[in-house]
């Protein structure tokens, strides 16, 4: 009941305030239990935070990254973070990133490196993303699954578009700017 409480009001103060919320998902502390981390879990949740307006960011979701990629398919309001996952996947960040982008608009997917642990881990992470998310644009090229044009649009997408976008940064540094 508590927790159902601190919900509702979070995304009444989220509404209010028009900024996302953020919901850690899949991998990551060591209070979880991973089976119960699935993005899809919160499909009743996602559905009343769509009805109030209020945007919803998954964090990091690995191993359930299609999930989060179906969640932000087919709700408009929901984004996902891949970060956190790549200096743990090493060789395979690359599947693992391909696999978020099957169903996910790249318009939905975001990078953050999560800052969290060794600072070797989040120089890892970047280089392994960065590393990722070429081979994947490349490959899509290369098939002609799409121009170069539309690869460059999804790395600066990715890489801080659709966070400036959806956390309105731009607005908030005009805003710094004009005290």
């Amino acid at each position: 009941m508590l927790l159902r409480h601190v919900l509702h009001t979070a995304a009444e103060a989220a509404a209010s305030a028009r900024i996302p919320i953020q919901a850690h998902a899949g991998f990551g502390d060591t209070d979880l239990t991973l089976h119960r981390a699935d993005p899809s879990v919160f499909t009743p949740w996602v559905r009343e935070l769509g009805a109030r307006g209020v945007q919803l960011v998954f964090l990091h979701c690995y191993p359930y990254q299609r999930q989060a990629g179906y969640l932000a398919a087919v709700f408009p309001h929901v984004s996902f973070d891949v970060g956190c996952m790549f200096h743990y996947l090493g060789a395979s960040s690359t599947s693992t990133l391909a696999e978020a982008l099957e169903l996910a608009p790249w318009t939905k997917l975001l990078y953050s490196s999560d800052a969290f642990g060794l600072a070797e881990f989040v120089y890892l992470g970047a280089v392994l993303f960065r590393r990722a998310l070429e081979t994947v644009l490349h490959g899509w090229v290369t098939a002609g699954d799409c121009t170069e044009q539309i690869a460059d649009d999804i790395r600066i997408a990715v890489c801080a578009g659709n966070a400036e976008r959806l956390y309105r940064l731009d607005e908030h540094a005009h805003r710094e700017e004009t005290r």
